[in-house]
């Protein structure tokens, strides 16, 4: 005898109790006029009820108020015409905890056929798989992103960069056949070209780099600086070379505002400075530079002064750390260490 799956009988060791207390989903008796009959345990935990607490609230209620008028007005609608709707069809939902969580959720409803006219509702919590729906979009406008970066970089190099080159040849022959004052005027834009060029090179880079920190070296150091004015009594001028936004990771931008921090700290405690200059050059190596006009250097050994924790900071990554004497007065710290950039 052949037997319908579909309409197979539950096993006699299982009970419509056993359902109801072992669902996952939190699972509700809404009746007449939407007022809750009965929620079993998983509905108590979803909604951060008090166990046995629910039956007797209206199930609007487990809204946010935002959503609750619509709400009324789909309900009435559906006692009007009851039928079953399987999870997840329709509008986005959300629906309210005690304790004032608001999360997204997926509900099923299924008109109870013993005629009382109530309806059982099915509530599964889909905060994750929103976000995970979330963090794909995310990914998705990020691969979208880098495309655009990456056709603007083909363009900028292809085009532009060949465009200025091929300009700089140019004048380079002009010279051969100018005056002194107009070879001199020559120089000066060909320099400037190859400074544009160098600039937009950096920006190719940038454009097309791989390593991407969530926030950028540049704009993190800009930041730390401003905070360290007041205690500074100055502003310390900025120098920023190269790809620091995008091919500095996580971590060494971390260590870097660590190392700015405290080698500006040393300063304003110690150098008597009135001016302070900050270079940060990232190539195959990150640099770290900072001019001071102050006192110069103490006569005891860097190694055991209060620089020793950069000197520290560097070694650990490979890398080197050097403070002399400016040749003005002063001192000159510099902090470098290897900058892997993957192609």
């Amino acid at each position: 005898m052949s037997t319908n799956p579909e309409i197979l009988p539950l096993p006699t060791t299982v009970s419509a109790d056993d359902l109801w207390l072992t669902s996952p989903d939190a699972l509700l008796i809404v009746g007449a006029g939407g007022i809750i009959e009965a929620a079993n345990p998983a509905a108590h935990v979803l909604f951060s009820h008090p166990q046995g607490s629910m039956p007797g609230y209206p199930v609007e209620q487990l809204l946010p108020a935002s959503a609750r008028q619509r709400h009324v007005s789909l309900r009435t609608d559906f006692e009007l015409a009851p039928h079953s709707r399987a999870m997840g069809a329709g509008q986005r939902l959300e629906g309210l905890a005690g304790d004032g969580r608001i999360f997204p959720v997926h509900v099923s409803l299924a008109p109870l056929k013993d005629g009382s006219g109530s309806t059982i509702a099915a509530v599964r919590d889909m905060t994750e798989w929103r976000n995970a729906e979330l963090e794909l979009e995310g990914a998705r406008r990020r691969t979208d992103r880098a495309e655009d970066h990456e056709r603007i970089a083909r363009g900028l190099h292809d085009t532009v960069i060949q465009e200025l080159f091929a300009a700089g040849l140019s004048l380079q022959a002009l010279k051969g056949v100018s005056s002194d004052p107009v070879v001199e005027r020559l120089s000066e834009i060909i320099s400037d070209l190859d400074k544009t060029t160098r600039s937009i090179r950096s920006v190719i880079f940038d454009l097309s780099s791989p390593v991407h920190s969530s926030e950028g070296l540049r704009s993190c150091a800009t930041a730390l600086v401003a905070d360290l004015r007041e205690s500074l009594n100055m502003k310390p001028r900025c120098h920023f070379v190269g790809p620091l936004d995008t091919a500095v990771p996580d971590d060494l931008v971390k260590e870097s505002l660590a190392v700015i921090r405290e080698s500006l700290t040393n300063v304003a405690r110690h150098a008597e400075a009135k001016n302070i200059d900050l270079s940060i050059t990232a190539d195959n190596w990150l640099t770290i530079e900072i001019v001071d006009d102050g006192r110069g250097l103490p006569e005891k050994s860097v190694r055991h002064s209060g620089l020793a924790n950069l000197f520290d900071r560097a070694d650990r990554r490979d890398g080197t750390f050097n403070a002399v004497g400016a040749p003005t007065g002063g001192t000159v710290i510099t902090w470098s260490v290897p900058l892997v950039i993957t192609d």
